[in-house]
C-alpha cells in the first residue's frame, strides 16, 4: 500500500530534489536517460526538471549532454553544516582530541539508510575516494550507523532493517537483518559500537552516542584506527576516552543525566556510567 502524502505536498519539488539526488561520488554526469531511469520518471519531465534546475544554477551540462551538479549546490549543504548546533560548540574541542589520541574523529547524523559525516577530523586516510564532511557511507557496515540505529524505536529500526540493501563490501560485513538486529541489541547492551573492518578493510572504528537535551539521540561520535592497533588494553582506553568525548558533547546539546543511558539498557549509574 502506497503511502498517503500530505495536504500540501508539492509533486513537482519532490520530483526536483530526486533528480538531485541521483548525483553521487560514483555518479557525478548523468545523461537525461540515465537520470530517467535511476528517478522512474520519463524522459520529458526529467528534461522540464533538468532545465528548471540549470536555469537556477545547481545543474550544468557539458557538450556530450550529460548533467552534472553545479557548485550551488554546496550552498545548501553547508548551510546546514554552519548552521550545526552539534558541529559549532564541538568542532574546536573535537579537533584537539583528534590531535591527542592520534586518531581520526568524526560525527555522523542518520539519514535514512546512511549515515552522513557532519565533521571530520583525519589523521590517516583510510578512503581511497576521499571522505570528507558530507559525506556518506551505509548505516549497516559503520560503528556509527550501529549507534544511530541503536537508538531506534524497535518499530522504526524493524522498518529499516527491513529496507537495507546489504553488499558485502569486506568478507567481515553484515549481510543480513538478522545478524545486523543482534549487533544492534549488543550496542544497546553496552553503550557503544565496533566495527571491525566491515566496511573496508583495515579499518577499526568504534561510536558512541551523543544525546540531546531531551535525553535523544541525535548524533554519533566515532574514532577510526588501524585494525592492526586493535589491542585490548589500547581499544579500552580509547573507548573510556570516546565516552568522556561523548558525555561532553551531550552535555552542551543540553543533556543532563547519566552517559550512556537509555536506549541503551544495560548501562547504569552503578555500572560505571558517566556522570554529567
Amino acid at each position: 500500500m502506497q503511502k498517503r502524502q500530505p495536504k500540501h505536498f508539492i509533486d513537482a519539488l519532490a520530483r526536483g530534489i530526486r533528480v538531485l539526488e541521483v548525483f553521487s561520488a560514483n555518479q557525478t554526469r548523468l545523461t537525461l536517460q540515465e537520470i530517467s531511469e535511476a528517478t522512474g520518471f520519463n524522459k520529458t519531465a526529467v528534461q522540464r526538471l533538468t532545465d528548471t534546475l540549470m536555469t537556477l544554477g545547481y545543474l550544468g551540462r557539458n557538450r556530450r549532454k550529460e548533467f552534472y551538479l553545479e557548485p550551488r549546490i554546496l550552498t545548501i549543504g553547508f548551510s546546514y553544516l554552519n548552521g550545526l548546533e552539534l558541529r559549532q560548540v564541538g568542532a574546536t574541542h573535537l579537533r584537539e582530541f583528534s590531535l591527542k589520541i592520534k586518531q581520526t574523529v568524526n560525527i555522523a547524523v542518520l539519514d535514512d539508510l546512511d549515515v552522513i559525516f557532519v565533521f571530520r577530523n583525519e589523521i590517516q586516510g583510510f578512503f581511497s575516494f576521499g571522505l570528507r564532511e558530507g559525506s556518506r557511507l551505509p548505516v549497516y557496515c559503520t560503528a556509527s550507523g550501529k549507534v544511530l540505529l541503536a537508538a531506534l524505536p524497535d518499530e522504526e529500526l524493524a522498518e529499516k532493517l527491513d529496507r537495507i540493501r546489504f553488499e558485502p563490501l569486506t568478507r567481515f560485513t553484515i549481510t543480513d537483518a538478522r545478524s545486523l538486529a543482534a549487533e544492534v541489541e549488543l550496542v544497546r547492551d553496552r553503550g557503544y559500537s565496533i566495527a571491525d573492518q566491515e566496511g573496508v578493510l583495515g579499518l577499526y572504528s568504534l561510536a558512541v552516542p551523543i544525546f540531546n537535551y531531551e535525553g535523544q539521540v541525535v548524533a554519533a561520535a566515532n574514532i577510526s584506527l588501524k585494525s592492526e592497533e586493535n589491542e585490548p588494553e589500547k581499544i579500552r582506553q580509547i573507548i573510556e576516552s570516546l565516552k568522556q568525548e561523548g558525555a561532553w558533547l551531550s552535555s552542551r546539546m543540553g543533556y543532563g543525566g547519566f552517559y550512556p543511558n537509555r536506549p541503551f539498557r544495560g548501562i547504569r549509574e552503578d555500572s560505571g556510567s558517566v556522570s554529567l
